[in-house]
């Protein structure tokens, strides 16, 4: 079989020192990961309807996912804000009069740690919590951005796949509400990785449904998606995964079989209107990447890692999508 790999980041948080390493993932072949995947979830769970008595009213009315439309093909930026300023999104546009190049910005990362007791907690290492704090946000915003908030397992005994009840999802919505509330931020990203807890497959579509719950209808759910396609089968009242989630962005950089990247996804009933195809933006594949997208009806292009030096490389991708126009750079805003 012909391997692939997924040469984003691997994230190491260390847990005392707030730190962040960059790592490239090494390739691997579709038959190991399929192993893997074995260890970490059993043949029980899978295709699993959930219950749980404890679904309060407003859950089974708010779980459709109704952010406000955007315009498609778009483009999301992820930026590591342990490296790289979250003020950078705003300077790049395409076109004459200019439009900005990003329709999503995401800080990469927030965190789902475990406390002394097991209970999920949202965290905010220090260069999030001054991203949040900075201003940025609101600056992005005014630019007709909107800014989302990535939550990242860290190595520890939490993260979105490890929920097994409505009441422990909706304990960790309820901080993911007062983020979003507080900092003025237009939703959740989530990346399920990096969590040491046993998983199971209801988990997602129960954080989901918390989720919904709490954020209401104007804010949006979205996912970075790699290797989870078996927790989009599961149930919680009559609704799956990808029908509460507004995007969802499949992030095995540098594998350009695209359909074969997406169509899992699709399969599993998520619409091709909500899923995009995920770049390093230091890589070698935004041009065919961004036509993938524009060709075949999918949403969007997400461009891992964002920078000052991304300017070449984003061309790529509006030249693709938007009728050959380069990206260029606002005077003096780059930091």
């Amino acid at each position: 079989m012909i391997p692939w790999t997924r040469k984003g980041s691997q994230i190491a948080y260390l847990k005392d020192l707030n730190t962040h390493l960059y790592m490239k993932r090494k390739t691997f072949s579709i038959p190991l990961a399929l192993s893997l995947l074995l260890v970490t979830c059993t043949k029980n769970d899978k295709n699993k309807t959930t219950t749980d008595p404890d679904l309060s009213p407003k859950t089974s009315a708010s779980v459709t996912p109704l952010g406000a439309a955007v315009t498609t093909p778009f483009i999301t930026a992820y930026v590591e804000v342990n490296s790289n300023s979250f003020h950078n999104p705003g300077c790049y546009t395409y076109g004459s009069p200019a439009k900005q190049d990003f329709t999503f910005a995401a800080i990469f990362a927030a965190n789902i740690n475990a406390d002394a007791n097991g209970k999920p907690i949202l965290y905010f290492n220090p260069q999030v919590q001054s991203t949040l704090n900075s201003g940025n946000v609101a600056y992005l915003q005014s630019l007709g951005i909107k800014v989302l908030l990535t939550v990242l397992g860290n190595h520890e005994n939490a993260g979105w796949g490890c929920f097994t009840t409505y009441a422990q999802a909706d304990s960790f919505a309820v901080q993911c509400k007062n983020a979003v509330n507080q900092y003025g931020l237009d939703g959740i990203d989530i990346d399920d990785e990096y969590s040491t807890c046993t998983t199971n497959t209801s988990s997602l579509v129960i954080a989901l449904s918390a989720l919904r719950a709490e954020l209401g209808t104007t804010k949006y759910l979205t996912k970075a998606l790699f290797s989870d396609t078996q927790y989009f089968s599961a149930t919680y009242n009559g609704k799956k995964a990808g029908d509460i989630l507004d995007y969802g962005w499949e992030m095995s950089y540098g594998n350009t079989n695209y359909s074969g990247r997406l169509a899992p996804y699709v399969s599993a009933g998520m619409a091709k209107t909500k899923l995009g195809i995920g770049v390093d933006i230091g890589g070698t594949d935004e041009t065919t990447a961004a036509n993938f997208v524009k060709n075949n009806g999918y949403a969007a292009v997400m461009t891992y890692n964002v920078s000052t030096t991304s300017q070449t490389n984003l061309s790529k991708v509006t030249k693709a999508l938007y009728s050959n126009k380069a990206t260029n750079v606002t005077a003096n805003c780059l930091q």
